[in-house]
């Protein structure tokens, strides 16, 4: 607490201005230098702490933060950190469990159901620690903050890269880490959580660990896809491998779904293609026809033969497109795509998305009832639909079919119009969907806008749920971390 007697010297030091320099225990506010004037010394928390970064309360920022990529939520905050430094953090959550104050954390923003969002509470905005470290002995780290195009501009100059690269390079690294993080490599290398090698965490109570699956194992495994419950990802460290040069690219169409899934999980099980996925699009003559996008990366001396790699498949022939990128820009691959959303306005507008993972043999009928009865222009986005290998994923609380083979099938919506009303109707659809889904065995991948209960996310976690509990009592035993998701009640 600042005593009456000081508080005067204090505000000379500082300024009068809109700095951030108590907390009013009263109110449940942040309180600037004119409250310290103009209000009794003993509504102000004695233990507030002081932040190398920057802590934001005004309501212009509050409510351009109170969105994400979504634009479904609108959940406002009391402040916006932006850190400078891990100690910032710890600070923060060490104040927000003795004020019982909810914490969120943003990456880039790119979350669509409001989960960087938190009402009433503390946004951990991680843009600011950003810095990715110079490749060393084959590995390279980075902050939570830096995205993987950051990451991978550091590696391929040393021909090196990741074993799997989340299609949209311009997420951050913790936040793919918290959910997972799927890619054209997922068939054979799981989620990017998967190919973490160590973390560094702040917990829900405030301990910076490092840990690895040698160090503070349980938290390690427990924190990859573990949506932020149990700590907030401030670093991770990644072994790399050999990149190539080149990549071929394929895109073959099919007008088969029978066809499209018998070729993709012959695919995977030859493992010759280094990138598999693909998905659905209308077709000009009316339903849908299936598109498979494959990569085989390859040195200019010794290129692939295109006849022996897709001998025996069974696309359209004549309608395939066959083209030759160098590594990065194969990665980079969404870039102009993304420019085209924007261009066309598109990129701005809700994005109400269905992800969900279906076991194999209930696949193709799942896939044809639900396109079949999903409008086109009900979804205005891209159809994902790619055949996985169970045993390649290996996160702890990652859920996945049980089979050996499931398909990652998503519904990338837009909403247009753009109206809450039209918003509504989506995230319904998805949740009729997702139940039809459940029944299968299957489950989502949490990076959609799907309502759930604590009660579905209980079912979600199945027989991981009463460890999952344990960790959240030993790790954020005040429930402060994740709250929009609604996993745990407050």
């Amino acid at each position: 607490m600042i005593k009456e007697s000081s508080r005067r010297d204090f505000i000379k030091k500082v300024g009068v201005g809109s700095l951030v320099v108590g907390f009013n225990l009263q109110s449940q506010s942040w309180a600037n230098e004119t409250d310290l004037l103009t209000l009794p010394s003993e509504v102000f928390a004695d233990n507030f702490p002081v932040f190398e970064g920057e802590l934001i309360t005004d309501e212009t920022s509050l409510s351009e933060a109170a969105d994400d990529f979504g634009h479904i939520h609108r959940y406002v905050s009391r402040a916006i950190l932006k850190p400078a430094t891990y100690q910032d953090i710890i600070e923060m959550v060490l104040f927000a469990n003795q004020h019982d104050l909810t914490v969120a954390v943003k990456g880039q923003g790119y979350s669509t159901n409001g989960e960087t969002q938190t009402q009433g509470g503390v946004v951990i905005d991680m843009v600011t620690l950003s810095t990715v470290y110079d490749v060393n002995n084959q590995q390279i780290t980075a902050q939570a903050g830096a995205r993987w195009i950051d990451v991978l501009s550091k590696t391929v100059p040393h021909n090196l890269g990741l074993p799997i690269v989340t299609d949209f390079v311009d997420l951050s690294v913790g936040g793919t880490l918290a959910v997972g993080g799927l890619g054209a490599q997922s068939f054979k290398h799981g989620c990017m959580a998967d190919n973490i090698c160590h973390l560094k965490v702040i917990t829900g109570d405030g301990r910076l660990l490092t840990c690895s699956p040698y160090q503070n194992s349980m938290l390690f495994h427990s924190m990859k896809g573990g949506l932020g419950q149990l700590g907030i990802i401030v670093e991770a460290g990644f072994e790399l491998e050999s990149a190539p040069s080149q990549v071929r690219a394929y895109q073959l169409v099919y007008d088969d779904l029978a066809h499209y899934l018998n070729d993709n999980q012959r695919l995977l099980d030859e493992g010759i293609f280094d990138g598999v996925q693909g998905g659905a699009e209308p077709d000009p003559a009316g339903g849908w026809r299936y598109v498979m996008q494959l990569a085989k990366y390859f040195e200019p001396d010794n290129p692939p033969v295109d006849a022996e790699l897709l001998d025996g498949l069974n696309f359209v022939y004549g309608e395939e497109v066959i083209q030759d990128l160098p590594y990065f820009t194969f990665l980079n691959r969404l870039a102009p795509v993304v420019e085209q959303l924007k261009a066309a306005g598109l990129w701005t507008l809700p994005h109400p998305w269905c992800p969900l993972l279906i076991p194999a043999s209930k696949a193709q009928a799942f896939i044809e009832d639900t396109l079949a009865n999903t409008p086109p222009n009900d979804v205005a986005g891209p159809v994902l639909m790619s055949m996985q290998q169970r045993n390649a994923f290996g996160s702890l609380f990652f859920s996945v079919p049980e089979e050996d083979k499931f398909v990652y099938f998503s519904l990338m919506r837009t909403a247009i119009p753009p109206t809450p009303e039209r918003v509504e109707q989506l995230t319904q659809a998805n949740r009729s969907i997702y139940e039809g889904a459940r029944a299968l065995g299957g489950f989502q991948y949490p990076v959609g806008a799907i309502p759930m209960s604590s009660r579905d996310w209980k079912k979600h976690y199945h027989r991981k749920w009463f460890l999952l509990k344990i960790l959240k009592n030993w790790f954020d035993p005040n429930n402060l971390l994740g709250p929009m998701r609604g996993i745990f009640k407050r």
